[in-house]
Parts: structure tokens; C-alpha cells; sequence
């Protein structure tokens, strides 16, 4: 047999309601060359027993594999535990509260196998959705062409990366070779993105493909709404982990400057989520590689207020609410 160009990655954690019209996308691409291998990590809700039911109402030969574990592996892991198992040139990463537009994969495959190898992954614009799958708004704002109406990096990524949230995560595909390369996700960190687009540009280049490839759901149980975590969070720790990592890679001046913006940032997100231990931890790495600003008044404030834990969540929630409003 033929191996397919694609390899769809479809990981489920509690995406029960979502699942159906998820798997649904799938199989209405206009691009057929693809396999799917799913992995449920143990989802609490009835995931399992979805996944199951479709695909006995909608057999495909294309599934490769479905994994349904009984113990949580974590994400990272259960991505790796699916890589192992992908024939596919081309990765997608697909969580199944997400959905794909009907040429998503046609067009990513077209824009990767006109592009040279030394990009590794590519990514593109997408619809935010809610639970109901209501439109919030476009990832990057877009114009009546439907083009992105902000400039978005094509080049410097590593520095790009560390200044700002910019790559839409669902819309990504790779190149299976990089990610061998790279060993995949690194199981020891809660999430995988901002980890992968550090290694991966230290060697690749990425690409933006101008289109809305993907609605991107956001809903109370979403990786993304975990950031905001109050105690105890996880994600804020693996971000700490990542940031360290990056440090090693720091080559100018103006490398070192993102990293300590992103830290400084990430530390703020510590103090008013109330992990006070963790806020600590930021300053202290700020310090002990003497990164530009862990001196400022600022810093020094919120890292007295996280000493006594004196709360001021309620404000940074009320300033949210006001700017995103």
C-alpha cells in the first residue's frame, strides 16, 4: 500500500460534545491522501464511547489506529505515542474540539510542497468559535479579501516566538522528518507549542499560509482557558521550563530583551492567577541570568504583594474584562 501524505493526529481529553462534528470535518476534506490514528487520554466524560460509535456509524479504512488509554498520559506524551505510529510526509496536530474547514488540508499540502525543506512547519488564520460554535472573531483580523490585515513574522522566528503569541496552534502542520528530528513534544512540559516553536526555529523556518483554515473553539475546559488557572498551574510552570531552555539559544541583545519581556509577562500572569510561588520562580530566573528589568519598580512590587499573597486577582479580572470586552 501506498503510505499517505498526511498523517492526522486527533487527540481527545473531555471533548465530548465536540467530537462528532470534529471527526465529521475530517471526512468531508476535499484532499483524501490522509490517515488518522485518534487518542483518547483517558478522557472522565463519555469520549471513549463516542469515538467508538462514530466511526462504527462512519467506518473509514483511513484510521490507522483509535488508542483509548485508562490512565492520563498527558498530551505531550499521547501526541508521541501517535507520532511513533504516523506514515504520513505531513503531521497535523488536531484536537477534537476543533473543526477543519472542508479544504484545509488540500490547501496546507499545495502551500508546504511548493515551499523549500528547511520549513518545518507551517500554520495560517482561523475563526475563534465558542462551546456552540458561535463566531468570535478571526485569529488575525482580516481584511474583505480575506487577507490577515496585521503583518505577521516571516522571519527571525525565534525571536518572533518569544515576543508574542502569534501562531494559531490548531492551524499547524509539519514536516514528520523535523519533528523526528526534534524527538517530538517533550513529555515533561503540560503543553507542547511554545516549547516546539523554540527548537524547531533554531534549525527551520516557518511559513503563513494568508487563508482561514480552521475554526478554533475556545470553551471553559480548552487548553488555552487553563493559563488563567488560579494555584497550583501547571502551564505557567511549563512556560518557566521553556523560558529556560531559551536561554541557552539567546544570541543578541535583542534575543535576551524578548526573553526577559516574556518572562515579565509571564510573571504578572503568576501573581494574578495567584500562584505567589511561582512568581518567585520568575524573578529569580530574571535575577540569576540578569536579564534587563528584574531591577524595575514594577517587579519589585508585584514580587512584595506575591511574598504577603496579598490577592489582587479581581483587578487584573476587571482590567481583562474592560480591554477584551
Amino acid at each position: 500500500m501506498n503510505t499517505p501524505l498526511v498523517s492526522v493526529i486527533a487527540l481527545s481529553y473531555n471533548h465530548a460534545p465536540f467530537i462528532e462534528i470534529a471527526l465529521q470535518s475530517l471526512w468531508k476534506q476535499s484532499f483524501q491522501d490522509w490517515e488518522l490514528i485518534i487518542v483518547d487520554d483517558a478522557s472522565s466524560d463519555n469520549s471513549p464511547k463516542i469515538i467508538r460509535h462514530f466511526l462504527k456509524q462512519n467506518p473509514c479504512q483511513k484510521v490507522k489506529a483509535c488508542i483509548l488509554h485508562e490512565k492520563n498520559q498527558g498530551n505531550c506524551a499521547s501526541f508521541n505515542q501517535a507520532l511513533s505510529l504516523a506514515d504520513g510526509k505531513y503531521i497535523v496536530d488536531f484536537a477534537l474540539d476543533d473543526v477543519m474547514l472542508a479544504n484545509r488540508l488540500e490547501r496546507q499540502v499545495d502551500f508546504f510542497e511548493k515551499l523549500s525543506t528547511k520549513v518545518g512547519l507551517i500554520f495560517s488564520n482561523a475563526q475563534i468559535i465558542n462551546e456552540k460554535g458561535e463566531f468570535l472573531k478571526y485569529h488575525y483580523p482580516i481584511d474583505r479579501q480575506g487577507r490577515a490585515k496585521v503583518k505577521v513574522p516571516q522571519e527571525n522566528f525565534f525571536r518572533a516566538v518569544l515576543e508574542k503569541y502569534f501562531i494559531c496552534p490548531p492551524t499547524m502542520m509539519f514536516r514528520k522528518s523535523m519533528l523526528e528530528e526534534l524527538g517530538g513534544y517533550d513529555e515533561s512540559l503540560a503543553y507542547e507549542d511554545f516549547d516546539m516553536w523554540i527548537r524547531a526555529s533554531q534549525n527551520y523556518d516557518f511559513a503563513y499560509l494568508d487563508e482561514v483554515t480552521t475554526l478554533y473553539r475556545k470553551h471553559q475546559n480548552s487548553l488555552s482557558q487553563r493559563f488563567y488557572q488560579k494555584k497550583q498551574n501547571i502551564l505557567l510552570q511549563s512556560t518557566l521550563k521553556v523560558l529556560e531552555k531559551a536561554y541557552v539559544y539567546c544570541k543578541t541583545e535583542a534575543d535576551f530583551q524578548a526573553l526577559a519581556r516574556n518572562a515579565h509577562y509571564h510573571l504578572r500572569q503568576c501573581y494574578f492567577s495567584e500562584n505567589f510561588e511561582l512568581v518567585e520562580q520568575y524573578a529569580n530566573f530574571l535575577k540569576n541570568k540578569n536579564l534587563v528589568g528584574y531591577k524595575n519598580c514594577f517587579t519589585i512590587t508585584i514580587l512584595y504583594l506575591a511574598e504577603k499573597k496579598i490577592n489582587l486577582s479581581w483587578l487584573y479580572q476587571m482590567y481583562y474584562r474592560f480591554r477584551y470586552a
